[in-house]
């Protein structure tokens, strides 16, 4: 078996070594082969350059290490879809930049893969979870009024959509991903009501989580995105049912 890890990265430059040296670390003592891919998504700092050059030391026969690009910044769920369409592994995972979630816990996720599962979703939420550093309280906030919207009026049911650590049977992952056209980050969203559509069997697993303090989200105008990119998601879902 081989796992592709996919980590989206923009502007990301003080923390991709560190996340490349976790993922290295981890997966060298994996009874699997595996393949670390960092999709640069426009980034205009040093993210890419930094990406490269160290790739190329940390790759070997066991783990190789690939940095994709595309040009301009077209967000997150771009990058992770650009991820997993490149994706060689039989499982595929993806997490974010920042070690919110140690590269450990990617195991759990696995286990529950080779139990049926056709994905597997971290979740902040579980009381197994550990929270080993808390959001501010106004996203704390922020996330309590958008899972109410979520559950209430997306239908999905799932404890947590948007921890950034999810893993996938390639099977499920390039069904689920081949389907999804949001480009920001509400694209967790679609993934689910896409995987729900096509009958998919998912779990959730338990991590330790660490909020990261030097988050790309704009609390404001990103919240106006994903407001809109929810309506658009809504909208296609309800047009499909007719």
């Amino acid at each position: 078996m081989k796992l592709s890890l996919i980590i989206p990265a923009f502007n990301e430059a003080s923390k991709i070594k560190l996340d490349l040296d976790a993922a290295h670390k981890f997966l060298m003592d994996q009874p699997f082969e595996s393949e670390v891919l960092v999709v640069n998504d426009g980034s205009s700092d040093k993210t890419e350059e930094i990406a490269r050059e160290y790739s190329e030391k940390l790759t070997n026969s066991k783990v190789s290490f690939r940095v994709l690009s595309y040009g301009a910044n077209r967000g997150k769920g771009f990058a992770v879809r650009f991820g997993v369409e490149h994706a060689l592994g039989d499982w595929i995972a993806f997490a974010d930049s920042g070690l919110c979630v140690p590269f450990t816990f990617l195991s759990n996720g696995i286990k529950e893969l080779e139990k049926g599962a056709d994905y597997a979703l971290a979740s902040r939420r579980l009381k197994e979870t550990k929270i080993k550093r808390q959001q501010p309280l106004h996203r704390k906030l922020g996330s309590k009024a958008f899972w109410f919207v979520v559950k209430g009026l997306m239908g999905v049911q799932v404890s947590d959509t948007q921890c950034g650590f999810k893993v996938y049977s390639k099977k499920a992952a390039k069904m689920i991903f081949s389907k999804v056209q949001t480009d920001g980050f509400m694209f967790d969203i679609e993934a689910l009501l896409v995987a729900k559509k096509l009958k998919l069997k998912h779990a959730e697993f338990a991590v330790e989580w660490s909020n990261d303090s030097d988050t790309r989200y704009h609390p404001v105008w990103g919240t106006i995105k994903n407001f809109r990119e929810l309506t658009a998601i809504r909208l296609r879902s309800l047009s499909h049912r007719a």
